[in-house]
């Protein structure tokens, strides 16, 4: 009797082995390289390389924000860069120009400088001649040279973008819908108007321009770490060996556009779906706040909150204290000069968790694409001030869907920033529509990390995806437009015309010709018969 418990022992044990031996055989080493000062647009590629980690793979991820707590397998290469944006942000937060067609070239400047110090520093370095990596994930800002890596590792190549598909990540060569498809900088427009695709059109051609610029300015930094001499890829063939592009934001949450099949929407990455634990002090403040609730204020990881310009600062602060409710607020600072007794800070908080608990009721939110995609997870209402970028758009998308109101910072009053609170906390509207947007973007085959990795262990498992790459990337604006393939039509038509119109004129002669001849015959036959009758 005692054989039967044996044999189905051992059969266990070989089990077990064999499927940790396939899970061990299935592994691969992954480096992520994001070298931006924006903390924000780290996150979601930081939570898809923990996941991929907590799988079994050996990843490291080289960026300016090293985890606290890194999961077993998971290895942080430092950058030195977290500050490089300090300045423009600073302009930012005491009302300077935000006008990005200014300020494109100073932040490309500096996006370009931080990439090229951090593949540049020793601690990269050394990882490039000691190590090898079965696969690369890039994360964009205006830094698209740093895709040359996967050639110093010799492996596949993934881009990571934070935000929606733009010309600026169109490294596949997806199609650009500008009938149908708003731009980004046109807002929530769908359907547009007439005037609207007019302006849509405009728009795409001066973006079109703008990436000939940065391709421009990008050029040099590509060529001085990947030199052709030395054997690597051009610019353009690089960009086009891209095996997939990861961009972290959901179709719910803009307007319907099609995308390729090596363009994957992955929005929500870093929103965990079971909320880490907040600290005892934290819980406790949103635990106490009752039938009230609380208010959360952020101004992302860029914007300091301790460099608002003083009426602006005054001016929340003087909302804040009209509030029943506790207000929980991203400081950088340790203190808060006049501080009402209803707030706590703290220099970097666990935003994800904030928004997923019960007592909360409110986010006052620059309107960050990160920001906006949590807030819809957890179907909470926002007021919006946006400050630069794609933030007013994004806000402008919330309004017309109904859950939150837009504040300019440039008019910010107290009396303005108290009505637009108290009417999304008072008006039920605006937390039924984000409930119901919250069920639409939860509502998909596969969880965001779980698409997300399943598309980066395909890359893997095919040793890049060239079986996805599409001809049109390969193509330049005349042949995808079939500017050729007309004009050799018209050609067609024209010599086609002129044989014809040849032809026809030799047919006509030659029928006139004969008709000639018939005429002069008959004559000549009418003038033999009168001589005979004479």
């Amino acid at each position: 009797m005692r054989y039967p418990v044996i044999t189905r022992l051992t059969f266990s044990v070989v089990l077990l082995g064999l499927l940790l031996a396939a899970r061990h055989g299935d592994t691969a080493k992954i480096v992520g390289v994001f070298p931006t000062a924006s903390k924000s647009h780290v996150l979601g590629l930081q939570a898809l390389l923990k996941e991929l980690a907590n799988r079994g793979h050996e990843v490291t991820m080289v960026s300016a924000f090293p985890l606290k707590r890194p999961p077993a397998n998971y290895r942080d290469v430092y950058l030195p860069i977290e500050g490089a944006f300090t300045t423009i942000m600073s302009e930012f937060m005491q009302g300077g120009d935000r006008n990005m067609m200014k300020l494109l070239p100073k932040i490309l400047n500096v996006s370009l400088e931080a990439s090229n110090t951090s593949i540049n520093t020793e601690a990269f370095r050394t990882l490039v001649r000691e190590e090898q990596f079965d696969l690369a994930i890039v994360g964009y800002f205006m830094n698209s040279f740093v895709l040359g890596i996967g050639q110093l590792f010799n492996c596949p190549t993934i881009l990571y973008f934070s935000a929606a598909g733009s010309g600026l990540t169109n490294m596949v060569g997806n199609p650009a819908e500008v009938a149908a498809v708003p731009h980004l900088l046109m807002g929530p427009r769908n359907p547009m108007t007439f005037l609207q695709r007019v302006g849509n059109t405009l728009i795409t051609g001066i973006e079109k321009l703008m990436i000939q610029y940065i391709r421009y300015k990008t050029l040099p930094y590509y060529e001085s770490n990947f030199p052709s001499e030395k054997g690597y890829r051009s610019f353009d063939e690089t960009l086009q060996n891209v095996s997939l592009v990861l961009l972290n934001t959901y179709f719910t949450q803009t307007v319907p556009r099609p995308y390729l099949p090596n363009m994957v929407e992955v929005g929500g990455l870093q929103i965990n779906a079971k909320p880490e634990p907040l600290s005892t002090d934290l819980q406790q403040f949103l635990d106490g706040a009752g039938s009230d609730g609380a208010i959360f204020i952020s101004f992302g990881s860029n914007l300091r909150s301790s460099t608002l310009r003083q009426d602006k600062l005054d001016a929340i602060l003087g909302m804040i204290r009209k509030l029943k409710q506790r207000v929980i607020w991203t400081w950088d600072a340790d203190e808060m000069p006049n501080r009402p007794a209803n707030v706590f800070i703290g220099k970097w908080l666990p935003q994800d968790s904030i928004l997923a608990h019960p007592n909360l009721r409110l986010f006052i939110t620059h309107g960050g694409l990160g920001s906006i995609t949590e807030a819809m997870y957890h179907g909470i209402p926002i007021v919006g001030i946006p400050m630069f970028g794609d933030q007013d758009n994004n806000v402008a998308q919330v309004v017309k869907e109904g859950w939150g109101v837009r504040v300019s910072f440039d008019t910010l009053t107290e009396a303005g920033l108290t009505e637009a609170v108290q009417q999304v906390l008072q008006e039920r509207k605006y937390r039924d529509h984000i409930q119901q947007l919250a069920a639409l973007f939860k509502d998909r085959p596969m969880a965001a990390l779980e698409t997300a990795v399943f598309w980066v262990e395909y890359v893997i498992r095919h040793h890049g995806a060239p079986h996805l790459h599409y001809q049109g990337a390969d193509l330049n604006v005349f042949q995808l437009a079939l500017l050729d393939v007309y004009a050799f039509l018209v050609a067609l038509l024209f010599i086609a015309y002129k044989l014809i119109r040849f032809l026809v004129r030799k047919l006509i002669k030659a029928i006139r010709g004969g008709a000639a001849g018939v005429d002069q015959r008959g004559t000549h036959s009418a003038k033999q018969l009168k001589k005979k009758k004479n």
